[in-house]
């Protein structure tokens, strides 16, 4: 989703700046003519950072979950984004789709298949399952023969289904509470156990989860999958909005993060005047409102966010972590804190950081992005909140391997 500057004034200008002159051209002042390109540079670019902002708000990802009940439904959702946005229940069955939402992305439970109200045959043209963008087919132990029928057909639909064992780490500590297994035989039993279930359909591969204990087994690497089978904008939506919890998932969302900062910078560029290196003080500071919420929802840091990890970080080190996060909100999430760091940008050298976008953006837009306030303190946000993200899931990933040593020797 870069901007696309080919058939725009943009690239005209610079263009015409750049190429030599024939002698019979007629003069025109280079001032005036810099300035006129100038202004439909940055009216361009400004454009073009907006519709890209307004697609990427608009987008939306559906998200089909499947499952008997008491399969942890729920559980995984809120493990999908790690935050409690699904009510968890034992034993509540579905009988209508629950629509559950985190920013963009919309879970929606499904009622089970093959019952009196929702029968096979008419199932999915019902529930309009064509209009899903993927599904994930969850268990805690046998799948039914309906939820072989729903697979079978999903796939033929050319839809993504992800087929997910939940509760993993139950199984792993009775397996070896009553049989001796390590943790690798019972995942093989249980991957062989699921495909025969399945047969003659064959996933590509069985995602082994604990949803309670997230930053084990398999969930990280079905939440780069989900993301992966989604196309284009949709697969960054999910990236935006789904959880972290490996450092390559981190700096994926860096890297989304960076490439935002740049459609927000251009339009506080258009909002105001063309921002001046080292001098616009002020900014804007609602857009930078906006996109400080933005980071700070994707790297997990708002308060609400924190109540789900709230049990993985109860040692001095989580305690410090979520006065950080809270410092972090408390800099970048007010309207005091952005003018305080946009005044302290102002005599910085900005040089580098233009420079940087020069081979994105080309040299004007690279000087006039770079050469911002809102640029040095988009950037700024980035990095620390990044850096807060990353030391909270290294605690919940040493405090929940802790808890699940514990669990095994109880």
């Amino acid at each position: 989703m870069k901007p696309d500057l080919k058939n725009s004034r943009i690239m005209t200008w610079w263009n015409r700046r750049n190429s030599p002159k024939s002698d019979d051209s007629p003069d025109e002042s280079p001032d005036k003519s810099d300035e006129a390109g100038k202004k439909g540079f940055i009216t361009d670019f400004a454009r073009q950072c907006a519709e890209n902002l307004e697609e990427f708000e608009e987008v939306e990802v559906k998200c089909g979950i499947t499952g008997p009940s008491g399969s942890g439904k729920s559980s995984l959702i809120n493990a999908i984004v790690n935050e409690r946005i699904a009510d968890v229940g034992v034993t509540e069955t579905t009988n209508e789709p629950q629509d559950v939402r985190h920013g963009n992305v919309i879970f929606t439970d499904l009622p089970g298949i093959g019952t009196a109200k929702w029968p096979r045959e008419t199932y999915i043209e019902r529930l309009n399952l064509a209009s899903y963008d993927v599904f994930l087919l969850i268990t805690s132990g046998r799948f039914t023969e309906n939820d072989l029928f729903l697979y079978q057909k999903l796939t033929e639909m050319g839809k993504p289904c992800l087929v997910v064992r939940n509760k993993f780490d139950i199984a792993v500590t009775n397996a070896d509470f009553d049989h001796g297994h390590t943790e690798e035989q019972t995942r093989e039993i249980i991957t062989r156990n699921i495909l025969e279930n399945l047969a003659p359909s064959r996933p590509e591969r069985i995602y082994l989860v604990s949803a309670r204990l997230p930053h084990l087994y398999d969930l990280d690497d079905l939440l780069s999958d989900i993301q992966e089978a989604l196309p284009g904008i949709k697969s960054q939506r999910f990236l935006m909005d789904s959880a972290a919890y490996s450092a390559k998932k981190l700096s994926e969302k860096r890297e989304l993060l960076e490439k935002r900062l740049i459609w927000f910078t251009g339009t506080a560029a258009a909002n105001g005047a063309i921002p001046i290196p080292g001098i616009d003080v002020f900014g804007d500071v609602a857009v930078m409102l906006k996109f400080a919420d933005e980071v700070a929802s994707s790297y997990g840091l708002k308060e609400d966010q924190l109540g789900r990890k709230q049990r993985f970080l109860t040692s001095n080190t989580g305690q410090t972590l979520v006065t950080k996060a809270a410092q972090f909100t408390a800099s970048f999430l007010t309207k005091q804190g952005i003018k305080v760091l946009l005044k302290k940008t102002a005599n910085k050298t900005v040089a580098r950081q233009a420079g940087k976008l020069v081979p994105i953006l080309g040299p004007a837009v690279g000087a006039v992005i770079g050469g911002s306030g809102t640029y040095l303190v988009g950037r700024q946000m980035i990095s620390e909140g990044e850096t807060i993200a990353r030391e909270i899931m290294e605690e919940m990933s040493r405090s929940a391997t802790l808890e699940s040593l514990t669990e095994k020797t109880t």
